[in-house]
């Protein structure tokens, strides 16, 4: 089972392979910025949330069980998992793949296309022993119900669901609510599209309360909750939410499908 302290050490081992990996600056999907430095500073900010969910998915059940990150993105949790037993595999956006995917597909990673929605996505039922889903499901303009049935149908017979997502009742939105100020990202001011959610960062975030609700009605049976503190390292507040969890930033989920 790796530990958190483990997957630090290995993260920051494989900074030193993001030179040759993004050695040229291409646009996102969003038109940002992608290189050697964004990929960095990104692998600096995220890799506490990387070693922490981790950490928290149980060790693969027998030798080739299959873990799907959807929204794999580089891959830095994904190469994590494989190190720990995991056969691991990626879904990402087509147009994402040539951007992000560079790191996964170094570490041997298959990463498949594919995009959450009303249709399912290219795997047979009970194709994967563990569902890897960390800060996607804010993304999304989908009924959440419809997504974690999707992710019910991928997993096996008592497969895992790891879920991470913002904590929508987070210490910043709760001071911002006491200071009169909206939690809600703004609409973009003359967004020159029909649906402007999508230039939104985050569309819709949630509470754990909701989260166990949702995992729920999908039929999976919760078997750890946690407010966690990952991506707080550097802030004051950190030191609040020590005492006060449900204050923490982001909230994490292990599911189990029913056998």
């Amino acid at each position: 089972m790796i530990t958190y302290a483990h997957a630090l050490n290995r993260l920051q081992e494989h900074a030193a392979e993001l030179p040759s990996l993004y050695p040229r600056a291409c646009p996102d999907y969003r038109g940002r910025t992608v290189d050697a430095a964004t990929v960095r500073d990104y692998l600096v900010m995220e890799g506490p949330r990387f070693a922490e969910a981790a950490a928290m998915l149980p060790a693969p059940p027998r030798p080739g069980a299959r873990a799907l990150e959807v929204g794999i993105a580089y891959g830095f949790l994904a190469a994590l998992v494989k190190s720990n037993g995991w056969e691991a595999e990626g879904l990402e956006l087509e147009e994402n793949i040539p951007v992000y995917c560079a790191f996964a597909r170094r570490h041997g990673i298959p990463v498949h296309s594919g995009r959450l929605g009303v249709a399912p996505l290219p795997f047979p039922g009970g194709s994967y022993d563990a569902v890897i889903f960390s800060e996607v499901l804010e993304h999304l303009r989908l009924s959440p119900g419809l997504v974690f049935r999707e992710l019910h149908r991928l997993l096996a017979p008592g497969g895992w669901l790891l879920v991470s997502t913002p904590n929508h009742a987070r210490l910043a939105n709760v001071l911002k609510l006491l200071a009169g100020r909206s939690v809600v990202e703004a609409f973009p001011e003359d967004a020159a599209c029909e649906n402007a959610t999508e230039l939104l960062t985050h569309v819709r975030e949630y509470t754990m309360r909701e989260m166990k609700r949702l995992l729920a009605a999908a039929r999976f049976e919760v078997r750890r909750a946690r407010y966690s503190a990952c991506m707080e390292q550097r802030k004051p507040r950190r030191f609040l939410t020590a005492f006060i969890p449900p204050w923490r930033g982001n909230l994490m989920l292990l599911a189990q499908k029913g056998a």
